[in-house]
């Protein structure tokens, strides 16, 4: 088993909270690093999703994977259970901008700080699938 599948296994085994993931403000960036940057974490998520559903799968759990694409913009959701998370990239005037929703996010546009954060972002949520 990797490291990811490792925390996986633990946070169903123990049900411990995970960290959060690592937050940044979003900012505005080249087209081409934020067309970059979402599909370096598209590709990220979809393995992250593999390896998670590979240990989920002995409880009868998973994560879903959902892309949203739509005008002007990127997306794509991370569901396990009740939890959520929608990771986005918008396009406007020769520019983007990262963001990251999940049920009660705080105040102001916040993105992952980077593909580092997302691994503790698909943790948090199969830790709190069934809150």
């Amino acid at each position: 088993m990797t490291p990811f599948m490792e925390q996986i296994a633990e946070v169903v085994r123990a049900g411990l909270a995970p960290a959060a993931p690592g937050l940044r403000a979003s900012h505005p960036r080249p087209v081409g690093v934020g067309v970059h940057e979402q599909t370096e974490l598209r590709a990220l998520a979809e393995q992250l999703v593999s390896e998670a559903n590979t240990v989920l799968a002995e409880v009868h759990r998973e994560v879903e994977l959902v892309d949203e694409p739509g005008p002007g913009m990127l997306a794509f959701t991370l569901r396990s259970g009740r939890s959520w998370a929608r990771v986005s990239t918008r396009f406007a005037d020769g520019r983007t901008w990262g963001r990251l929703v999940t049920p009660g996010g705080g105040p102001g546009e916040r993105e992952l700080a980077g593909p580092e954060a997302l691994p503790d972002l698909v943790v948090a949520l199969v830790a709190n699938a069934e809150r």
